[in-house]
């Protein structure tokens, strides 16, 4: 992954340097998880518990032709957390319990390192329709969570947060709207996928039964959508 990482700064900075255009944005707008990693259920080993939340990224694009640009992405991603009450009540009904009580620790969040070809047409007077493939390394944050068990003198179980890093990638397409020659508005929908690794620890696993993975290693996939500026430096 590090010999990866590699290739791409490299080869990015070396077609910076016979770049005709210089393109930087910055893009905000929703991150959308889909598949296991969206789902909440208890009973089902595949749950992520990623809700809907915040994307963030800033991309540099080198224009290598009239169409053609290679384009840099450094993307964050603050995801939101559900299943909440599916996970409490699980752990109670395996347990026996009468009741149980979850609270979450820290946050589902994704960084992505990302570069790629892009290839751009004019849609219009104004208007320039791209596409786009990106690849490079993510890095994926799982929160945790503590859940306490009414019936039980030491009563509180933690699965910790845990994290891990993958080969991953995204899709999409663009369309910008210049109102300068310089400085354009854009709107992007990209789909995302990675499969990292993520072992999962707990501290004082109380109860011998309910849902406990050894690792998380589920594809981590979602929408990007976005809007954002860009302007041409040169």
């Amino acid at each position: 992954m590090h010999k990866l990482l590699l290739i791409l700064i490299v080869s990015t900075l070396t077609l910076t340097a016979s770049a005709q255009h210089l393109t930087l944005s910055i893009n905000g707008g929703a991150s959308i998880p889909t598949g296991s990693f969206a789902k909440g259920d208890y009973a089902d080993p595949s749950s992520g518990f990623a809700g809907t939340g915040g994307h963030f990224n800033i991309t540099g694009a080198w224009s290598l032709s009239k169409h053609w640009s290679i384009q840099a992405l450094v993307g964050y991603s603050g995801l939101g957390s559900k299943g909440a009450q599916s996970l409490s009540d699980g752990y109670k009904e395996d347990s026996g319990t009468d009741s149980t009580t979850l609270y979450r620790k820290g946050s589902n969040h994704v960084w992505s390192f990302l570069a790629g070809p892009r290839y751009s047409i004019d849609a219009g007077k104004k208007l320039t329709l791209s596409a786009r493939v990106l690849i490079g390394y993510v890095h994926t944050h799982l929160a945790g969570f503590q859940i306490f068990y009414e019936d039980y003198t030491d009563n509180a179980m933690t699965q910790q947060e845990a994290s891990g890093g993958a080969f991953g990638g995204q899709a999409g397409l663009g369309l910008a709207y210049h109102l300068t020659k310089k400085l354009s508005i854009q709107i992007n929908g990209d789909y995302v996928i990675s499969k990292p690794n993520i072992p999962i620890h707990y501290e004082d696993f109380i109860v011998n039964s309910g849902r406990r993975l050894n690792t998380y290693n589920q594809s981590l996939a979602g929408v990007n959508a976005t809007l954002g500026l860009a302007y041409t430096l040169f």
